[in-house]
């Protein structure tokens, strides 16, 4: 008559040996480290800039004060001017000349004063405020000591530190490893397989089985598959080099 058999299985594959996988597997750890120092980077740029904006706006608010300043100044003489007409002690031209002074010390608050506005608008979208809020700035700015360092001092740090470099420094190892990973393509590699089960025709009489299993995959015809990639990790590889010299010269510069 029918009868069912019991059999519970597990099974197990590891690759012992892949030397392509695991230069791509390091070659990806080393583009996401790339990844993070590109993004610090970008970070950075957003501050230094919203700093210097900040900075910006300080000044064109310092120049609309001196401009209405002289513009009061203008304003006081025009109307001392005014007075010693009336007292016939100089003649109207003067006083075409003070009011010619002050229109023209006027006209210079306004083109200040818009001036200033608009950089506080650009800081305000820089910063992502939302469109028609209003702030102000603190003008007092914190004493910040210039460091005694030389210029060599200067570009170690920078080697050492800046995001820019390091992240050019892990696409150039990402590449090494993506060449390495195409040269290993062309190398053998070694797998190893396991299950281990019960069977039997209830769970009380199954008996335990298991199976091992180890296999080499040799590649043998791959035309001219890993030449052309080791081409291309090669380029690759040049252009990654030529980017991280080209960053080292600009830090330097």
């Amino acid at each position: 008559g029918p009868f069912s058999v019991f059999d519970v299985r597990l099974f197990l594959s590891q690759a012992v040996v892949d030397l392509h996988a695991l230069h791509e597997a390091r070659a990806e750890g080393h583009n996401e480290s790339a990844a993070r120092f590109t993004n610090r980077s970008r970070r950075d740029l957003v501050s230094l800039l919203a700093a210097d904006m900040y900075l910006r706006v300080l000044a064109a608010n310092a120049r609309a004060e001196s401009a209405r300043a002289q513009r009061e100044t203008a304003q006081a003489l025009f109307t001392q001017a005014q007075d010693l007409k009336q007292s016939g002690i100089i003649a109207g031209i003067d006083v075409l000349r003070a009011q010619v002074r002050l229109s023209s010390e006027t006209h210079h608050v306004t083109v200040a004063e818009n001036d200033a506005q608009k950089m506080k608008l650009q800081l305000a979208r820089m910063i992502g405020l939302p469109l028609g809020q209003e702030f102000s700035l603190r003008q007092q700015l914190p004493d910040v000591a210039v460091p005694e360092i030389t210029l060599q001092q200067a570009l170690d740090r920078a080697y050492m530190r800046r995001p820019d470099y390091l992240g050019a420094i892990e696409r150039v190892r990402a590449a090494e490893s993506s060449r390495s990973a195409a040269l290993g393509e062309a190398l053998p590699a070694v797998h190893a397989s396991a299950d281990y089960g019960k069977i039997g025709l209830s769970p009380s009489t199954a008996i335990s089985t298991y199976t091992v299993v180890g296999s080499i995959t040799v590649p043998l015809l791959q035309g001219g598959r890993t030449q052309g990639r080791l081409i291309e990790a090669g380029a690759d590889l040049r252009a990654r080099h030529a980017e991280l010299e080209n960053v080292r010269a600009d830090i330097y510069y």
